[in-house]
């Protein structure tokens, strides 16, 4: 795990796939077609790095698909702790999703699909049940 984190003391971070909307998956099939059969974006989501630090939560996602044999690691999300409004571990569609919801009205839902993701998440939320 990391200690730090943009000069931040990290609190928990972990590596899932965020869940897309028909939107999202419509874009990367068109990515897929266009980058050819060699290449795959298609229906398989990224794979993000979220971490929680003291003042922020992060999302960093790579797509090799995109950036060759070394996949190059992009800051997805940056909201700062005060702006995340709910934060929860929620059930949708038989799958587990660690759900934020930010001040500004978006939405996020992230694939949890094992027990120590599930104790990783529990250390999100109760970071922010705390203040």
């Amino acid at each position: 795990m990391l200690e730090f984190y943009n000069d931040e003391k990290v609190i928990a971070s972990l590596e899932t796939k965020r869940k897309l909307d028909l939107k999202s998956q419509g874009t990367n099939m068109v990515a897929n077609c266009l980058l050819g059969q060699n290449r795959t974006s298609g229906m398989v989501p990224d794979l993000y790095t979220l971490i929680l630090t003291e003042k922020t939560f992060y999302a960093e996602y790579s797509k090799s698909s995109l950036h060759g044999v070394k996949p190059k690691k992009i800051t997805k999300l940056n909201i700062p702790n005060e702006d995340i409004k709910e934060i929860d571990l929620v059930d949708k569609e038989m799958d587990k999703y660690l759900y934020i919801k930010s001040d500004w009205g978006k939405e996020y839902y992230f694939v949890i699909d094992s027990v120590e993701k599930i104790g990783i998440v529990s250390k999100f939320i109760d970071y922010f049940k705390k203040d």
